[in-house]
């Protein structure tokens, strides 16, 4: 499967290089887009400069979140959600955050997505090229980030997703043997737990993201593929 990631910055950190080294050794095909040139870029990583006709990255301006650090001010996390729709709209396949573990060759259906509470989250989805809802979802979130949210909080654009999908009338399916680390302190990235995909949540956790904590499935990953 084509799985489709994006990293704004000129070098990718160990949690990054864990997330496509990952994607290829489990029989996948990640493609990288990328601003300019990155390195530390795994060797199997089809990498892509961002198209030119795309809206410039543009970092979160609005309501600080309690719980994530310095609020989420400047994240690139909701520009990357509407690439994720472009993105998916021009080439189909699956949409892959750059803090996760795929440990699996993702072979999933249409409009399938990672779960988020009772709801669904853009951090692991599928799209099929063409998406009528990719797009309409792509020019909403696009219109969005004009002013980088201001004055919206940071859940706004999930929730944009899961009406979008409600009123194209879509029923989506959410990924199996799936563990989202978010705020949890008793998590993969910190305990010995498994999951086919994992989403260790940059936004909450990124103490131990250079240092893994010592017995930890981010660890043992990340030994078992020569990271460390």
């Amino acid at each position: 499967m084509i799985t489709h990631s994006v990293w704004i910055g000129p070098k990718l950190g160990l949690m990054e290089k864990l997330t496509l080294t990952l994607l290829e050794r489990s029989g996948n095909k990640p493609t990288l887009w990328v601003k300019g040139k990155v390195e530390g870029v795994p060797d199997g990583v089809q990498v892509e400069q961002l198209p030119k006709d795309v809206l410039a990255p543009v970092g979160f301006a609005g309501n600080p979140h309690a719980y994530i650090p310095n609020g989420g001010i400047g994240s690139f996390a909701h520009w990357s959600d509407y690439f994720a729709m472009e993105t998916l709209y021009r080439h189909g396949g699956v949409w892959v955050q750059m803090d996760c573990a795929v440990t699996v060759k993702l072979d999933l259906e249409d409009y399938t997505f990672s779960p988020w509470l009772s709801s669904i989250s853009p951090v692991v989805m599928r799209i099929p090229e063409g998406s009528a809802f990719a797009i309409d979802l792509a020019t909403k979130l696009r219109d969005m980030l004009a002013d980088g949210m201001a004055g919206r909080d940071w859940h706004e654009a999930m929730l944009l997703i899961h009406a979008g999908l409600q009123r194209h009338g879509i029923a989506y399916k959410t990924l199996p043997n799936y563990c989202d680390c978010g705020g949890l302190t008793f998590s993969p990235y910190s305990h010995p737990i498994t999951a086919d995909v994992i989403h260790w949540s940059n936004a909450t956790h990124n103490q131990s993201k250079e240092k893994p904590i010592k017995g930890s499935e981010y660890e043992r990953l990340c030994k078992e593929c020569g990271l460390i």
